[in-house]
């Protein structure tokens, strides 16, 4: 399920953006293929993003994702918020609620902070030029005594900063049933 719902999120973010991934032959990462929205609108035809771009792209991303929990560990607020798109296009998502847009968002001003966070199973895989979906495994300790795993997802896009996070989600592991 968390698959199926963090592919929706994904293939609804690629539309928003004006982004098309080429299929079949294309889709070999020499020859994977996108189109911008202006071109979308011109009806321009797909552009090429080579196996480099992607590279470049993964490489970015891991950074970004890095300075993001970097800076979860250190509680450093303003590092954090940094990573983040600060647009009504940044999503973020939980099991509770689908929201977007950076103003309102309520790690701006949220003092909590994880007591622990252990990240495993640390993983990005480009999807579109300037597009990279990243994600962890995490044991969380919100407070001593309290234990939570779960996943925790990304989609990062290229911006004249540079790779930002744009997409933020994260479910905790269903408690088994005794």
């Amino acid at each position: 399920m968390h698959a199926r719902i963090v592919g929706s999120v994904v293939a609804l973010l690629l539309v928003a953006f004006g982004v098309r991934v080429a299929t079949g032959e294309a889709r070999r990462p020499e020859r994977v293929q996108a189109m911008s929205s202006a071109a979308r609108a011109g009806g321009a035809p797909l552009v090429a993003w080579s196996a480099q771009d992607a590279a470049r792209d993964s490489i970015d991303a891991l950074a970004t994702f890095r300075e993001n929990l970097d800076a979860i560990h250190k509680r450093n607020r303003a590092r954090y918020l940094a990573t983040y798109v600060h647009t009504e296009r940044l999503v973020r998502h939980s099991p509770a609620a689908l929201e977007t847009g950076y103003a309102g968002w309520s790690a701006i001003t949220d003092n909590s902070w994880p007591d622990t966070l252990i990240v495993k199973e640390m993983r990005v895989a480009p999807i579109a030029p300037g597009v990279v979906y990243g994600y962890y495994r995490y044991i969380g300790v919100p407070t001593p005594g309290y234990t939570l795993t779960g996943v925790s997802t990304r989609v990062f896009v290229r911006t004249p900063e540079g790779m930002r996070i744009t997409v933020t989600a994260s479910w905790n592991d269903a408690v088994p049933v005794k």
